[in-house]
């Protein structure tokens, strides 16, 4: 089991490393590292026989430290707190009605193609970080794996969509830029807005932070509404 553990680990690193050398090469969504380096290990796992119940364990101190660094995106919060609370009522309102549509969205298209009530329940989180994501599905009564592949495909879209949808709406501002990123695409997103500008990266973690709380009133808010809806 130690050998297990060590080799997990050392192999998880050693393919987000290589698939950080070869975004700087090659920058693209394709060859990003969130791409790259789960692919790759997703084809070990399978060449190696190896069930991805032990290899999750094996490497969860990992997933636990994704909390712990959450913490060091409040420093560029913090440099740009006076232009973001100037802006606050937009970025509520805005960040509340973002929250309210991709979990109404999410559960009704879930029930349209017929993933079923499991499915609909996991997808309710999938727009916020998923360290709080994960958690908020498990108390829902949701099925967290699965809310984790929704939160993916979610933030993998929202970054591929993002430079398309700023173009067609002809955004400028960047804190409507940062917002969107961060509400759109979440973590992934956040990185993305960084590399547009400091303001925008601190919006998009603003975004992450307060659309996850805003995110987790909706949910529990809403359980009984679509309780019912499944019912019906």
């Amino acid at each position: 089991m130690i050998l297990l553990k060590t080799c997990s680990v050392l192999l998880t690193i050693l393919f987000f490393y290589a698939a950080k050398r070869l975004n700087k090469k090659r920058p693209s969504l394709l060859f990003s590292p969130a791409v790259l380096a789960p692919a790759a290990m997703i084809v070990f796992l399978l060449v190696a026989g190896v069930p991805y119940v032990e290899y999750s364990q094996a490497t969860s101190w990992i997933s636990e430290m994704m909390g712990v660094v959450t913490v060091a995106f409040a420093v560029p919060l913090y440099r740009n707190w006076a232009i973001l609370m100037a802006h606050r009522r937009m970025i509520l309102l805005s960040l509340a009605t973002g929250s309210l549509i991709a979990i109404l969205a999410g559960v009704s298209t879930a029930m349209l193609v017929g993933l079923g009530q499991s499915a609909a329940i996991s997808v309710i989180p999938r727009s916020i970080t998923l360290p709080i994501a994960l958690s908020v599905s498990e108390a829902i009564g949701g099925m967290p794996t699965m809310t984790a592949v929704f939160g993916m495909l979610t933030s993998f879209a929202g970054v591929f969509l993002a430079p398309w949808v700023i173009k067609r709406m002809k955004l400028r501002h960047p804190v409507s830029i940062g917002l969107m990123y961060g509400m759109g695409a979440h973590m992934l997103g956040m990185v993305k807005a960084f590399e547009r500008g400091d303001t925008e990266g601190s919006s998009a973690t603003l975004a992450v932070i307060a659309g996850a709380m805003i995110t987790v009133v909706w949910a529990f808010t809403l359980m009984p509404l679509i309780m019912s809806w499944f019912a019906v």
